[in-house]
């Protein structure tokens, strides 16, 4: 497997540094890389520990639905002048996958990557054709990194600061660093089955220190500088390093917070409240992390009869 293999760059990505994704999502990347790593037994945050078995059928689960994401009959509006589909003035802009902060224009390989959406809202922001931008997401989330500037970035592009309307669709999963994004829209819907929210921090730590002991392997660093290497994978996380790394989180978590009140022009404690909980449907409104229930089919003839042309 070549060192720039997407599955390669995911791990690097998401191992043994904060992530924002379903705690599942967490448990189908695990799955995925048990071969290349050697996972044997995956003890999950809540629920029964997965086994070799379990975690094939996890991952059997997750290609199916890609698959099913994959041959989906979309609206491309195919435009070889435009870096984005577009239809009747409105831009529309996939968020799917697990998104990263590097990984091209297009999703690829069941990722998106930050650049690309950001390189597409500016070019959308700049096209005088464009009235309206549609994001329109299935994602459980990704890596922190760069997840928040682009929030940023939403947040003051939309029309309430001026710039154009950007309306988010949770088609149908927008948690996580996907809901920061999606809560940074002028307008953010989902279907009835849609879920939002998972609004916290995760770390995935992987430990292989007993794994080598049993392969005949011992690893010893050198370091210079009493923090150096903290929290990595061949070590035992000490009582200090752990205590860092979930402060950390926490201050990570609290950016969260105040990203997702900014866009839903909410307070931070009944954000704070949700406890990173997920919200399916009308429960989503009623907690005001979304502003109405929409089908695909209702959300795109709503914003046609708005913005089309």
């Amino acid at each position: 497997m070549s060192a720039n293999h997407p599955l390669l760059r995911v791990s690097a990505e998401i191992l043994n540094r904060p992530i924002m994704v379903t705690p599942r999502h967490a448990t189908v990347i695990l799955s995925a890389m048990r071969s290349r790593l050697n996972i044997k037994l995956v003890e999950q945050i809540e629920g029964m520990p997965l086994d070799q078995v379990a975690m094939e059928a996890v991952l059997s689960d997750a290609r199916m639905a890609a698959d099913t994401r994959r041959g989906a009959q979309r609206r491309t509006g195919g435009n070889d002048r435009k870096p984005f589909a577009f239809v009747d003035g409105i831009a529309i802009i996939p968020i799917s996958g697990t998104l990263m902060k590097n990984w091209g224009l297009e999703p690829y390989s069941g990722s998106t990557g930050y650049d690309g959406i950001k390189a597409k809202l500016i070019a959308a922001m700049n096209d005088d054709d464009v009235r309206a931008i549609y994001l329109d997401i299935d994602s459980p989330g990704g890596v922190v990194s760069g997840c928040f500037d682009l929030c940023d970035l939403i947040f003051a592009c939309n029309e309430r600061n001026g710039g154009k309307p950007i309306w988010g669709l949770a088609n149908e999963q927008a948690c996580s660093a996907a809901y920061a994004i999606g809560a940074s829209c002028d307008k953010l819907y989902l279907p009835r089955t849609g879920e939002v929210g998972s609004i916290g921090v995760l770390w995935i730590y992987s430990n292989v220190e007993e794994a080598l002991a049993q392969e005949g392997v011992k690893v010893t660093l050198f370091r210079s500088g009493k923090h150096k290497a903290e929290g990595n994978s061949v070590e035992t996380m000490g009582e200090d390093t752990a205590a860092r790394i979930q402060a950390e989180l926490d201050e990570m978590r609290e950016l969260f917070i105040s990203t997702v009140a900014r866009g839903r022009g909410l307070r931070k404690k009944p954000v704070r409240d949700t406890e990173a909980l997920t919200y399916m449907g009308k429960h989503a409104t009623d907690n005001v992390l979304a502003d109405g229930v929409l089908s695909e089919d209702q959300f795109w003839a709503r914003m046609q009869q708005r913005y089309g042309r």
